[in-house]
């Protein structure tokens, strides 16, 4: 027998958000048939701010924000006055 394990990070900017037990009944329904047992639990609904998405994006996901390219700074023109 082999056992398989996922972990489903769902991120939504919703106010209601996602109601955790259909999320739980939709993974259920589609694994019906394929395994004699199985078994889906909630873990944990947490509130991200703006840099704890951008963190968890990074980290989980993988996706990065393109770094913002700073224009070359202009030169200042000395100039010299001759007496």
């Amino acid at each position: 027998m082999h056992k398989f394990s996922f972990t489903v990070d769902i991120v939504t900017d919703e106010p209601a958000g996602i109601e955790p037990t259909a999320v739980r009944d939709t993974l259920l329904a589609s694994v019906d048939g394929i395994g004699s047992i199985a078994a889906v639990h909630p873990v944990e609904v947490s509130e991200l701010k703006e840099q704890g998405f951008k963190v968890w994006r990074a980290r989980v996901a993988g996706i990065k924000e393109p770094k913002k390219v700073k224009p070359p700074k202009a030169k200042k023109e000395v100039t010299e006055t001759v007496a």
